[in-house]
């Protein structure tokens, strides 16, 4: 929004806030939040600047009789091309009642299950903001969700209820940005894209219950059964000729459409002993969208194709109903470790997903498999914390590697200095999967600077 806009809403936010928290609670414990100064650097041979920002959080609580109120308020400020650029984000808004056996939260709330690192499993209820990758910190990539979520426990276990009437996609970048996650179709064929009527829209009612088992010591598992629809697209294809003939262009049209599916689902933790703790988790979706291709268009060169070719090639569009989209089940699994060895945190996780009843025409292959690996050592009187992060997927061999080191200046404040390395093998044509190869050309080092409050 523009500048002046900006300052309005933010002055029309802190007089409802001084209003609503009229307590001297508010001034001393009741507030928190934190100034984050971000910088990021190509590590290609141009060192190209990628983006700068300044992230302002101001969160706000006030504790009732009854409950809580809950407010989180955000601006962004990204000066990569301007300073005056300016985005307030109401990110969570929400009150907490309590009852004797239960408790209610009712509004904007940032929801997060499950115990995968790397990916998402049975997390998937907040939407992610992807449109600027891994330059977005990992902690401030979900957004709120307008939901009802009621838990009543028994005892160590409880029920988990959660309903929303809205569906929110995950924010993808936009095509033409380098980190537009498609951007290997483009290399074979002319793509246009067309966003869906639905992709955030009410009466599309979404649910998630939960039943967390807690009582006994040595482990605790959550069983889910939802309701919901996966944040990120699929795309349906349809064939436009652009120009005149004989000079016409064949035009690959691509439209986000998105699949509300029953997901069972569970996460849990087992403890082995005292150093060493077993992972799981998984998720069985009875439909998910996969892609597949004409034969004319897989077989040929899309932009060389003969008068006949581009006739047979739009009369296979011409007879296509699904939008080269099939539907079938699919599961992801995960099992992993974390344990310390020699004063070092190690935490592992290696990943199945397996598409049932696979046919040989799809982009994607039926079984693929990733791994992920993470190591934390804390030095100095753990004023100094050394991290590194990997993500390595078997099928296409590609890999994301985040080292990182933060140091605590002194109390409330760190700065932080690390790096985003993508790299792979070069892929088939057409290939179905995310590969971290596609940002190659990407990899960047970034140095932060975080105030708390």
């Amino acid at each position: 929004m523009a500048l002046s806009q900006f300052k309005i809403s933010l002055t029309l936010c802190f007089l409802s806030l001084s209003i609503l928290f009229s307590s001297k609670n508010l001034f001393s414990q009741e507030i928190s939040g934190f100034l984050r100064n971000y910088n990021a650097v190509l590590t290609s041979d141009q060192n190209q600047y990628l983006v700068g920002r300044n992230r302002f959080n101001l969160d706000f609580t006030y504790n009732t009789d009854f409950g809580r109120v809950f407010i989180s308020n955000e601006v962004l400020n990204t000066y990569t091309r301007s300073a005056n650029e300016y985005v307030y984000d109401f990110a969570e808004g929400y009150v907490d009642i309590y009852f004797d056996n239960s408790d209610l939260r009712i509004g904007k709330q940032i929801i997060s299950q499950g115990r995968t690192n790397g990916t998402f499993i049975t997390d998937i209820i907040s939407p992610v903001d992807l449109s600027q990758f891994l330059t977005i910190s990992v902690e401030d990539l979900k957004g709120g969700i307008p939901a009802i979520k009621y838990n009543r426990y028994f005892g160590s276990n409880f029920l988990e209820l959660v309903a929303t009437p809205i569906f929110q996609s995950n924010i993808l970048a936009q095509p033409g940005s380098r980190w537009f996650p498609f951007t290997e179709i483009e290399e074979q064929v002319s793509v246009t894209y067309t966003d869906s009527l639905r992709e955030n829209s009410f009466n599309s009612f979404q649910g998630i219950i939960k039943w967390g088992i807690r009582e006994n010591l040595k482990w605790d598992l959550d069983l889910l059964a939802m309701w919901w629809t996966d944040g990120n697209p699929s795309y349906q294809k349809t064939l436009t000729l652009v120009g005149f003939p004989p000079f016409q262009i064949p035009v690959v049209q691509l439209t986000k459409t998105y699949l509300k599916t029953p997901i069972l689902g569970y996460s849990g933790n087992y403890i082995i002993n005292d150093n060493l703790i077993l992972k799981s988790e998984s998720a069985f979706h009875f439909k998910k969208y996969f892609d597949y291709l004409p034969s004319t268009l897989r077989n040929n060169d899309f932009n060389n194709l003969t008068p006949l070719q581009q006739q047979n090639l739009l009369t296979e569009f011409g007879a296509n109903e699904d939008g080269f989209l099939l539907e079938k089940n699919w599961l992801v699994s995960m099992i992993g470790v974390q344990t310390s060895l020699a004063g070092i945190d190690v935490s592992s996780q290696l990943f199945y997903e397996r598409i049932f009843d696979h046919e040989t025409r799809l982009l994607q292959k039926q079984d693929f498999y990733y791994s992920t690996l993470s190591l934390q050592k804390s030095l100095m009187r753990n004023n100094l914390t050394l991290y590194s992060f990997g993500r390595y997927n078997y099928v296409g061999n590609d890999f994301w590697i985040n080292p990182e080191a933060t140091y605590n200046i002194r109390d409330g404040l760190e700065t932080s200095i690390g790096f985003h390395f993508f790299a792979g093998e070069s892929t088939e044509d057409f290939y179905g999967h995310f590969s971290f190869k596609n940002y190659a050309n990407s990899s960047f080092g970034y140095i932060t600077l975080t105030a708390f409050f």
